[in-house]
């Protein structure tokens, strides 16, 4: 499976700075199509042939990079 990953971060309403900004990172499967737009400016389409998809939503905490969690957040997902 290809995975696609994208970045955003949003505001949180009611929140005071810095609490205000959450900044995401989504997982999707991806489908490689060696398109033009692709290779130059890395978008990867989701892979409809793999919908639903599933939503994991992780915390990795305060003290550890979120990519430690990775792993786990893949793993939920593959299992619905």
């Amino acid at each position: 499976m290809n995975i696609g990953a994208f970045y955003r971060a949003t505001k949180v309403e009611n929140a005071q700075p810095p609490y205000d900004t959450i900044n995401l990172k989504v997982f999707y499967p991806g489908k490689m199509s060696g398109s033009e737009q692709q290779k130059n400016q890395g978008i990867v389409p989701a892979d409809r042939q793999q919908a639903p998809f599933p939503v994991v939503i992780l915390f990795n905490g305060v003290n550890c990079n979120p990519e430690l969690y990775k792993w786990l957040a893949i793993k939920l997902s593959e299992r619905g």
